[in-house]
């Protein structure tokens, strides 16, 4: 697509994940500008975190304003938009806590010491488990804060059982390698609606090092929020926002409603020749993966002259036992899934799933949004065969940027040998690209895609030149090949996809099937179910397995009466209607937090581009807000006259704004203003002494100019990241509080905007006072004592 706007005179960006700030700004600038969801949300955090104008990336100050179009929109606006986008800052964590608590739950007994809600992910301790957890630690009890670090061990209980019953190695989450040592270092959160690894994410509130400890990982330090956002409230701050996705029908009412989106369904270019079988159950998993795996072999798979066959699972642990299961009846399978070693495949791996008797086990990303061609894809197989003579024979890159690139396939994944004028070809290519010693990965994946997708310009240096003669040359031999094969696969019937387990959505379902069947190639579906299957173990599976005991139905036999499909569509539904509510009550949470976000969001985008003059304004004014509330505090409401503690206000200024030779303020000057006038003159005189002093210094030794302007910028900014992340926890406990008011029958979302109200009140004047505080402390530096009785007081 960047040719054709930039052949209308648009400018094209893309944004990727090892950009720095500075290309991040340049491409952000662009008329057209690609990126992921992620990436845009945490571009938008990191500059509203940011404490210099240098640090931002977005264009207009972090703020979205024009047209924003969202491909595979359901994904994103809805599935994704369950979990909000965090950034959080490491507080230390008590490793022995995390790891006696792991000791301790594994001694703790379901139905006996907790229950367990599969439903809403959740834990709660019986009478008994207090109790028992209590006389194991030998306390009074778990809510009592500990004198060491003056926290409970509630918190500490509760998620230790939580990551013993509800979170699972290979499907909730997946262990992370130091590539040069090959040890755990951590844990890498599985996003279970694409199957990939969520770069950076962290659990909050300690969950996440209480799976640490479970899988004896190092504990890391805690999580501590600073700025957080919902996929909900990132794209509705757009003027026009459109999106496109196959399978949004189905959610079109909760699009209109969150996003005032409508959906308008557009009829297939080419008829659909797909063939979607009906679903098949069995008693157990086992069953269900034998019969998944003898289809298999019947249509041909693993088979050189067979079809090619997607199977669908729903998590790590259960591909990689499907594809063992698959390689214990020789057949070789190519594996798809969200550990780190895999992921980097995906389109190498998508690029010849369409090919015959070729095996793809795949989580939920499954190739979405991409065409699996019958026969394979020679443009793809090209591009990644040229890609890998340069980078592993030609050496155009140097060992540290080659590491970031996917591994280069086997030469047997390639269709046929290249001839000794294609391989000198490519050769060229390579000396050519050696010229320029600076390439990058990005640059090589930038000059490959000019060379593979864009026409022929005057523009193209020699080695663009020689690397599209190179991957032309590359792709007309695979075509020879494949386009035989295509033509064999389509006889056959086409892609087959299998699917092991209905999907929390029957979106997802319908995309997986999706893969097969496109541009009106032929293709069947079929789902593999049990009634072990996750979705039925929570949402009442027991009454299907114990009328299967009931008939005597043996665990191999297949149940296909349309009166299950009914109940599984029926089940499908109330797990989605679930997930429905909890975004629903995210929304209704989170309209109430965007409002004040964007209010702070404004003020600390001015604060942060503001000039020296206005920074030391801004600060002046400050300082006349925070006398003026001393005085005011000093005022005596029940004396007739309103006396005012004059002694107390010279103290209470003294803290704040020590070294300042107050004036004499006497029991005549009653009136509250002109003692807040006079106090404010005196601190503003010291004040400007101050910057006059520190510019001279600066200049005198060659410093940038405006020091105290520029510490004063400094200041306010990181003094208002610590009182917003404050805030943010107090969010969450009011939260927490307010979901337990609704059993006793109060609106959850209406007290919690009552409690937030008033949670926010004094949030603006904390922020103004500590960053007073702490701008006064670095210009008069305090002895230690008197510091710490002002802070107290503050």
């Amino acid at each position: 697509m960047g040719q054709i706007h930039r052949y209308l005179g648009l400018s094209v960006g893309l944004i990727q994940s090892t950009m720095k700030e500075d290309e991040r700004k340049k491409q952000y600038n662009s008329d057209v500008v690609y990126v992921t969801n992620s990436e845009l949300g945490f571009d938008y955090l990191r500059d509203h975190l940011a404490v210099s104008e240098g640090q931002t990336v977005l264009p207009t100050g972090g703020e979205f304003d024009g047209f924003c179009i969202v491909d595979e929109a359901d994904s994103v606006l809805i599935d994704e938009a369950r979990t909000p986008l965090i950034i959080s800052k490491q507080v230390p964590a008590s490793s022995n806590k995390y790891q006696t608590s792991v000791q301790l739950a594994d001694a703790l007994q379901e139905g006996r010491h907790y229950e367990v809600d599969l439903k809403n992910k959740a834990v709660t301790l019986t009478e008994l488990g207090f109790e028992e957890s209590q006389n194991a630690l030998g306390i009074d009890s778990l809510f009592m804060r500990m004198e060491d670090d003056g926290e409970a061990w509630a918190p500490y209980i509760t998620n230790a059982v939580k990551a013993k019953e509800l979170f699972n190695k290979d499907v909730d989450y997946t262990i992370l390698k130091d590539t040069a040592t090959n040890e755990d270092n951590g844990i890498g959160i599985i996003d279970s609606f694409t199957g990939r690894v969520l770069d950076g994410r962290r659990w909050t509130d300690g969950l996440h090092q209480s799976i640490e400890a479970k899988e004896n990982i190092p504990v890391s330090n805690k999580s501590q929020v600073i700025a957080k956002v919902t996929y909900q409230s990132l794209f509705r701050q757009f003027s026009r926002l459109a999106g496109m996705t196959g399978t949004a029908l189905a959610d079109a009412a909760e699009l209109l409603k969150t996003y005032d989106l409508e959906v308008v369904q557009v009829p297939t270019a080419l008829p659909v020749a797909r063939r979607d079988y009906p679903d098949v159950a069995f008693k157990t998993r086992e069953a269900a993966n034998n019969a998944l795996i003898k289809e298999v072999i019947n249509v041909g798979g693993g088979d050189p002259e067979g079809r090619p066959c997607l199977i669908g699972t729903t998590s790590v642990a259960a591909s990689e036992d499907l594809v063992q299961a698959l390689a214990a009846k020789n057949i070789t399978a190519s594996l798809l899934n969200a550990s780190p070693k895999n992921a980097p495949r995906e389109s190498e791996l998508i690029a010849q799933a369409g090919r015959a008797g070729v095996v793809t086990v795949a989580t939920n990303m499954a190739g979405r949004g991409t065409d699996i061609l019958l026969g394979g894809c020679p443009k793809t197989m090209a591009r990644i065969k040229t890609r890998s003579v340069l980078v592993d024979e030609g050496k155009v890159l140097s060992a540290e940027e080659a590491a970031y690139l996917p591994p280069s396939p086997p030469d047997s994944y390639f269709p046929c040998e290249l001839d000794d004028d294609t391989v000198l070809l490519l050769k060229e290519a390579g000396a050519a690209l050696r010229k320029d010693e600076g390439l990058t990965a990005i640059g090589l994946d930038e000059l490959l895609t000019t060379a593979n997708d864009a026409t022929e310009s005057e523009d193209d240096t020699d080695a663009i030149i020689k690397v599209r003669a190179a991957a032309e040359a590359v792709k007309e031999a695979y075509t020879e090949v494949l386009e035989t094969e295509k033509e064999i696969v389509k006889a056959l019937g086409g892609l087959y996809v299998m699917g092991t387990q209905r999907h929390e959505s029957s979106r997802i379902d319908r995309q997986l099937r999706g893969r097969s069947g496109r541009q009106g190639d032929p293709g069947s579906s079929r789902f593999f179910l049990s009634f072990e299957d996750d979705m039925f173990q929570v949402f009442g599976g027991d009454q299907f397995k114990n009328m299967l005991e009931t008939f005597r139905v043996a665990d191999d036999m297949p149940v296909e009466a349309p009166q299950v499909t009914e109940a599984m569509d029926k089940v499908q539904e109330a797990v989605e209607e679930k997930f429905r509510e909890i975004r629903t009550e995210i929304l209704n949470f989170d309209e109430t937090l965007n409002n004040q976000r964007s209010s702070i969001y404004k003020l600390r985008q001015k604060i942060l581009f503001d000039s020296p003059e206005d920074t030391i304004e801004t600060m002046k004014g400050y300082h006349k807000e925070l006398i003026s509330e001393i005085v005011n505090s000093q005022v005596d409401k029940e004396s007739s006259g309103g006396a005012i503690n004059t002694s107390a206000v010279t103290t209470k200024v003294g803290q704040f704004f020590p070294g300042v030779a107050l004036p004499s303020i006497s029991g005549n000057d009653v009136d509250a203003k002109s003692i807040t006038n006079k106090v404010t003159d005196a601190v503003n005189a010291f004040f400007d002494k101050k910057m006059m002093d520190m510019e001279e210094a600066a200049t005198a030794e060659g410093r940038p100019a405006n020091p105290l302007a520029r510490s004063a910028n400094y200041v306010a900014l990181i003094t208002m990241d610590n009182a917003w992340s404050d805030h943010l926890q107090t969010m969450e406990d009011l939260k927490e509080i307010v979901v337990m008011k609704q059993f006793q029958g109060v609106d959850p979302a209406a007290e919690y905007r009552r409690m937030s109200f008033d949670a926010y009140e004094g949030l603006l004047g904390k922020m103004r006072n500590n960053a007073v505080y702490s701008l006064w402390q670095s210009l008069v530096p305090q002895e230690a004592p008197a510091a710490a009785a002002a802070a107290q007081t503050a």
